[in-house]
């Protein structure tokens, strides 16, 4: 089966006005993203890229190369990428980017903090964690997310349009584990699920979801449920640094006994309009593309 991030029709449900560019010798699409005028660039499906390790690296920047890119930028997991030396010729920039929480059932199962047991049994006394089809509670599940949104000030690449979670409700692959009470969804997990290993997609709870710990309940019957996944992976902390003490990140570390790494993977395509768009930028060097790095303000 394609990992459901490797198929066209999930890279064009991401954005509300860019537009999906195949990328045949990954296997997999990107997102054309406009800089100024006619120019564009290219970034990998959120919230990572999933190539073989024999993707033909070199075919596929040629191709965007080709097609008139400025830059590329994608990232990439342990679990689905070429070897690192590969990614390194390939590239200009191979960064690590990421921690990611993991339950890896190669090392044993995975025993919850002390903390989190409390509070996943707390949770299950008051709350019914399961799966369910996502196509069911659909409306339910954009009002959780709608919410997560407003209550964390989310846009940009998290501003998904409709047309998104309804691809998601259908896609293969995707499975819901949620937290109900008296039938009333309060709490949602979203997971990918390829040959063995599941990635979290989206999570997000109510009001009283989280007044009653309702993700704690969901989590734990999430690890149940795929019990015979050999990598559950609950991705990275929030934003785009990689601090241990965010809250997101200790949440997720009460679940897991591994982790492991991302990494972000960029390429100059166009040396010239890449260095005339940069000029102004360019203090932030280790923002990539540069000239999407913000403004320096005095």
């Amino acid at each position: 089966m394609t990992h459901p991030y490797a198929t066209l029709n999930y890279a064009q449900s991401l954005s509300r006005t860019e537009e999906s560019f195949a990328v045949p010798e990954w296997g997999g699409a990107v997102i054309a993203r406009p800089i100024e005028l006619d120019l564009l660039d290219a970034a990998g499906t959120y919230p990572m890229t999933v190539l073989a390790p024999d993707a033909d690296l070199a075919g596929g920047l040629g191709r965007l190369r080709q097609a008139g890119f400025i830059s590329v930028v994608i990232v990439l997991d342990d679990y689905h990428r070429p070897p690192l030396p590969d990614l390194e010729s390939a590239f200009d920039l191979v960064r690590p980017f990421k921690t990611h929480y993991v339950v890896d059932r190669a090392i044993g199962e995975t025993v919850p903090s002390r903390h989190h047991r409390y509070a996943i049994k707390k949770a299950r006394s008051v709350v019914r964690a399961e799966a369910f089809a996502l196509c069911d509670h659909l409306e339910e599940w954009l009002r959780l997310y709608e919410h997560l949104t407003q209550r964390h000030g989310l846009h940009g690449v998290h501003d998904f349009p409709r047309r998104h979670h309804e691809m998601l409700s259908v896609l293969p692959g995707i499975k819901a584990v949620g937290a109900f009470l008296d039938d009333v969804l309060l709490a949602a997990h979203l997971w990918v699920e390829e040959d063995g290993r599941v990635h979290s997609h989206l999570a997000a709870s109510s009001d009283q979801g989280y007044a009653l710990g309702a993700a704690y309940a969901v989590n734990d019957a999430s690890i149940r449920f795929f019990a015979d996944a050999q990598i559950i992976n609950f991705g990275g902390g929030a934003g785009h640094e990689d601090d241990p003490t965010d809250g997101l990140a200790r949440f997720k570390m009460g679940f897991v006994n591994a982790t492991a790494r991302s990494y972000i993977c960029g390429k100059i395509l166009d040396t010239e309009k890449y260095e005339r768009l940069s000029a102004t930028r360019m203090a932030t060097t280790d923002f990539f593309p540069a000239y999407r790095a913000p403004l320096l303000t005095t």
